[in-house]
């Protein structure tokens, strides 16, 4: 009984440390109590959110840690491709990577879509895009 209960601090302690580096949940940018206990409910509502995947997975029989279903889920990728028609407007198109085979195992046992943005397809004015370096460069969370 006791190893259970070390085990399961270990887990959410190592579960935490992930969520701290992922979501930038760090208690030193709080100067009054509101944001300190903003803090404190976001990072308890994001181990709520992994606990729950967590448990839905084990359930299938998948044992894996938080930071391995970060790392696998971040193997598909969001794509945004740009281009010029003749009428030169500037046509922004996004869509999600196929997932792999890792990825499809753990969207089956969410019962979540395979493609979890659909094929979206804009006409972007040329101001709106004075920065296109952004777009190409959005960082990606890794665990």
């Amino acid at each position: 009984m006791l190893w259970q209960f070390y085990n399961t601090i270990r887990e959410i302690e190592a579960t935490f440390r992930t969520l701290r580096t992922d979501l930038d949940l760090r208690p030193i940018y709080h100067k009054n109590d509101d944001s300190t206990m903003a803090h404190l409910n976001l990072g308890l509502l994001a181990y709520w959110v992994v606990n729950t995947v967590r448990y839905q997975l084990k359930k299938q029989d998948i044992h894996s840690g938080w930071r391995e279903i970060v790392r696998t889920m971040n193997t598909q990728k969001t794509v945004t491709t740009l281009a010029q028609n003749i009428d030169d407007q500037v046509i922004m198109i996004r869509r999600c990577s196929e997932p792999n085979q890792q990825v499809l195992k753990l969207y089956d046992a969410l019962k979540f879509k395979y493609a979890p943005l659909k094929k979206k397809k804009y006409v972007v004015h040329k101001y709106e895009l004075q920065d296109c370096q952004s777009i190409e460069q959005q960082p990606f969370l890794s665990g």
